[in-house]
């Protein structure tokens, strides 16, 4: 093998070895593992005493990892279903059924209080709660049929 034979196998196995020189690497929610699309109005994150954050695809998974105690945390934040601003979970309801699902199926609708009867009437959900009303039962019963 020639000197620039050799150069060029030496290039080749570097970049092969580092991949398509990509490093970025994706978040993915802690509970599920899919993709967080940061652009997504669906994405949660819980915030643990100590101010760490961790993030999560959908109501649902962070308020499932939260309340089964996966992932302990002060509070969790959410975007409003209307205005798209991250809110603290306690000023907001969490409306399930209807017809508007996230990403990964049935899940916790994030409305501000006042709009959450004009919610369930235009979308034919079921009921709206509170924060502290979110139980691991309310959670495993949310898509089941």
């Amino acid at each position: 093998m020639n000197r620039r034979e050799l150069l060029i196998t030496f290039a080749a196995a570097l970049v092969l070895s580092t991949g398509s020189g990509c490093t970025k690497k994706e978040a993915r929610c802690k509970h599920c593992g899919m993709r967080i699309d940061p652009t997504s109005a669906w994405h949660a994150e819980l915030i643990a005493e100590d101010g760490k954050v961790t993030a999560f695809d959908t109501p649902r998974c962070a308020l499932t990892s939260w309340r089964s105690g996966v992932t302990p945390a002060k509070t969790i934040r959410l975007q409003e279903y209307y205005d798209h601003q991250t809110r603290d979970g306690s000023e907001l309801r969490f409306v399930i059924g209807g017809d508007v699902v996230g990403p990964m199926g049935p899940d916790l609708v994030p409305v501000d209080p006042p709009r959450s009867s004009k919610f369930i009437q235009d979308h034919a959900a079921d009921r709206a709660l509170k924060l502290e009303e979110i139980t691991p039962q309310v959670l495993a019963s949310i898509g089941a049929k």
